[in-house]
């Protein structure tokens, strides 16, 4: 009896190992997932405007990163530790420089998980962001104005839209 319980323990260590063993590779791997244990993810965001300072405010919930300005080809990066029992983590931002004032959704964690290498990788064109994976980049359009920026739009030409 004391040697099936030997074996038995020995097997579920050994199972425990190797199901450990699996998730930390999982988390390191190309294509990134959650890692076994909770780690920070690096949102970087370049300033790609041609010729143009790029001032930039991001936030979370709980949390406001205060207003920075870009010269073109100048990176700012952020750290943080998504939620890591329910995809809820939000980071937005309001990019504004001459002749441009737009929000977008920089950090999403059900589309951005943990990035590539725990990195999520932003160029900012004046068209929309583009985020850099280990293929080719994917570019997204900015969030839709507001709705207060849409009544203001819509008073100033005198209609208004219910």
């Amino acid at each position: 009896m004391m040697v099936l319980m030997s074996k038995m323990r020995a097997i579920v260590c050994l199972f425990l190992v190797i199901f450990v063993g699996v998730q930390f590779e999982c988390g390191e791997s190309e294509g990134g997932g959650a890692p076994f244990l909770p780690t920070k993810v690096t949102v970087d965001i370049t300033n790609r405007l041609v010729e143009r300072y790029l001032g930039l405010r991001c936030k979370d919930k709980h949390r406001d990163l205060g207003f920075q300005q870009l010269n073109v080809g100048q990176t700012f990066s952020f750290k943080f530790y998504p939620n890591y029992f329910i995809n809820a983590t939000l980071y937005f931002c309001r990019f504004v420089w001459l002749g441009g004032d737009h929000y977008f959704d920089i950090y999403i964690e059900e589309r951005d998980e943990y990035g590539h290498r725990n990195r999520c990788s932003w160029d900012i064109l004046a068209t929309g962001p583009c985020k850099y994976n280990p293929g080719p980049r994917q570019c997204f359009k900015w969030n839709p104005p507001t709705a207060r920026k849409r009544l203001l739009i819509e008073k100033s030409n005198n209609t208004l839209f219910m």
